[in-house]
């Protein structure tokens, strides 16, 4: 009987300090932002104001500039890999029928490693120009001209270049752990 009643008092007391902490979980809960639209989603849910007509306008000059920058870092980058992947893919057919953690294997890993690294530096152009695009469409709903259409296309479209370049890049990669086993 003692051990019922001391359950029975210690579930009273649980329940009295869960009660205590919902209470005072809810007070003060004015501190919590509004749910109210903000001004961004009330002009999306008012649709988008009316594209100009296109061919037009003419892109931004200083984009345009740095559209042909990242570009030639592309290419450039793009060039390095390459030379990394064709090394890389040379000492994978030498693995064939060797046993990991062969001279020959080490050499493979550690070129990989280095077409990783190369990777990479596809992987920043590409960031870049992923911003360069995020920034362009917003001026370009801003501004609502065909110069800033004009603009975010050209910077569209060399997103989308690199980024076939960098699928390129990734599935070599693929090819070369499939290769390898990892």
């Amino acid at each position: 009987m003692h051990v019922l009643s001391s359950l029975r008092l210690r579930c009273r007391s649980l329940s009295a300090l869960t009660l205590v902490l919902v209470l005072a979980a809810c007070h003060g809960a004015d501190n919590f932002p509004s749910l109210a639209q903000r001004p961004a989603e009330l002009a999306f849910a008012q649709g988008a104001p009316a594209a100009p007509p296109p061919g037009t306008g003419t892109a931004d000059a200083a984009t345009l500039r740095q559209i042909a920058a990242l570009r030639a870092d592309a290419a450039h980058a793009h060039e390095s890999f390459s030379r990394r992947a064709e090394e890389a893919e040379h000492l994978a057919a030498a693995v064939r029928g060797t046993a990991v953690g062969s001279e020959a294997w080490a050499a493979a890993t550690t070129a990989q490693g280095a077409l990783d690294s190369a990777r990479n530096d596809m992987a920043l152009v590409l960031a870049n120009l992923d911003a360069l695009r995020a920034r362009t469409a917003v001026a370009a709903a801003d501004s609502n001209t065909a110069s800033g259409q004009a603009t975010y296309v050209a910077v569209a479209d060399a997103d989308s270049a690199v980024a076939g370049l960098m699928a390129d890049e990734e599935a070599r990669i693929a090819s070369l752990h499939k290769v390898l086993g990892n």
